[in-house]
């Protein structure tokens, strides 16, 4: 950690086999499972939902702070996003993200500026693609 970082948030979550429920920062657990699609039942969160889930409040939280810098008014944003599974074969997965931003209180170049600093902002953005707009 630089001399000018200091922390402001930690948050833990802890998976274990057979208990289908993922433990988050201390709170009673949230079911997780595999997708139906990929053989598994459906119940329960699968980890692309959470990182779905994750992206789009990371990314919404960026939105209202850089909206609010601005001069924007954040009212009636909201942000959307898309997680996709793919198989490379030979157990070899990856994803990629896509998001987004409905932001009625603004329209062209300064709705394109509060979309580059929320992303510029959003620690988790990096798996976006191609970045929103």
């Amino acid at each position: 950690m630089s001399p000018s970082e200091q922390d402001l948030y930690s948050a833990q979550a802890r998976s274990r086999h057979g208990t289908g429920r993922v433990d988050i920062s201390g709170r009673a657990g949230i079911p997780v499972g595999a997708p139906s699609e990929l053989g598994g039942s459906g119940q329960g969160y699968d980890p692309e939902q959470l990182y779905a889930a994750a992206l789009a409040t990371c990314l919404h939280q960026a939105v209202v702070i850089a909206a609010t810098e601005t001069g924007v008014d954040p009212t009636g944003s909201e942000v959307t996003a898309q997680v996709r599974l793919t198989n490379g074969g030979a157990q070899h997965y990856s994803f990629d993200a896509t998001a987004e931003v409905s932001l009625p209180g603004a329209d062209g170049d300064r709705r394109e500026r509060v979309i580059a600093q929320a992303l510029r902002i959003c620690p988790i953005r990096d798996q976006l693609n191609p970045p929103p707009s």
